[in-house]
């Protein structure tokens, strides 16, 4: 586990954020041992936020970083792969060379595993983060949200604050409401409890405006929307540990209880556009499998690489 030394002092935290930097895109990522440390002091979480975010600038005006002398050429690719001996001051003059940034639009970023956690915005309203999902917010005041995985989202109505989510290709912006999100590989889903919400792409022609009751999916790879009917006691309803589903592509269900249950299944291209139509217990993914399987009338295999799902032999 990576620790600062005992003094926990600025450049001692900032060279243990940069080092879990580093440590993020590895496969052996001790993600419990990061997230005790960002727990541990309010410190950690900012500097974290700091150092990602000089990452992600850095990313962003790299054509133009040798006018200020801080290029190495050749050696930039992204994410920026931080040294685990990146010191404070290092870290600090990256920081300050982006400061108006810094300033106009100050980021935090969340991340789920096994767990949801609660994300209140600065005019409080708040962010139910799903396991095993990423959100990042930008903005003086908050209005910038970015979503990797589900999310079930509160906002209140402000009309002097221009709200926009982006997750995936899409952008939804909201008046004041309850709705939910689910991204997942260029797919997302939205689905509103109560109020409105607009959702806008570039592979759509217009922008399309939901009301309660109505649940969009957006296919990334065709670039085509389709809105449904769903039951508002329905949006979000993986928050009491089950979801219901009206012809779902089974590529998403299954998605979703790696998201909700922790249970990796195969399926065979053929089986992921199969519609699918039910209520699961994502709660407990071996008993929501199972019925999915039944309810489908596919054969679930079980052995020591996981599950799969295949067509019933005849």
């Amino acid at each position: 586990m990576i620790r600062e030394d005992e003094t926990g002092n600025s450049r001692s935290i900032f060279d243990a954020a940069s080092a879990w930097h580093v440590e993020t895109s590895r496969d052996d990522m001790d993600w419990e041992g990061f997230m005790t440390w960002l727990a541990a002091d309010p410190r950690h979480r900012s500097a974290y936020d700091q150092i990602a975010l000089a990452d992600s600038l850095v990313e962003e005006h790299r054509d133009n970083l040798h006018e200020h002398d801080v290029r190495q050429a050749g050696r930039w690719r992204r994410p920026l792969k931080w040294s685990a001996g990146l010191t404070a001051a290092a870290a600090a003059s990256l920081i300050a060379f982006f400061a108006p940034h810094f300033l106009s639009a100050p980021m935090a970023t969340y991340q789920t595993f096994g767990s949801t956690e609660q994300v209140a915005l600065e005019d409080g309203s708040t962010v139910l983060l799903a396991p095993r999902s990423r959100l990042v917010v930008t903005g003086g005041r908050d209005e910038k949200i970015e979503l990797a995985g589900g999310a079930w989202f509160n906002i209140r109505h402000n009309a002097a604050r221009a709200l926009a989510i982006t997750a995936g290709q899409v952008e939804i912006t909201d008046i004041g409401t309850r709705f939910d999100v689910q991204a997942t590989d260029g797919q997302v889903r939205v689905a509103v409890a109560e109020g409105e919400v607009q959702v806008s792409s570039s592979s759509l022609a217009q922008p399309v405006h939901l009301h309660s009751g109505d649940a969009l999916l957006f296919d990334g790879e065709g670039g085509r929307a389709a809105v449904s009917k769903l039951p508002t006691d329905a949006v979000g309803q993986w928050r009491q540990g089950r979801i219901t589903y009206e012809e779902t592509p089974l590529s998403l269900v299954i998605a979703d209880l790696a998201r909700y249950s922790g249970i990796q299944v195969e399926i065979g291209r053929a089986l992921r556009g199969r519609l699918f139509s039910g209520t699961l217990v994502v709660s407990n993914g071996k008993a929501a499998l199972r019925d999915l399987s039944q309810l489908m009338g596919l054969e679930l295999h079980h052995d020591r690489s996981g599950y799969r799902l295949d067509e019933r032999e005849r």
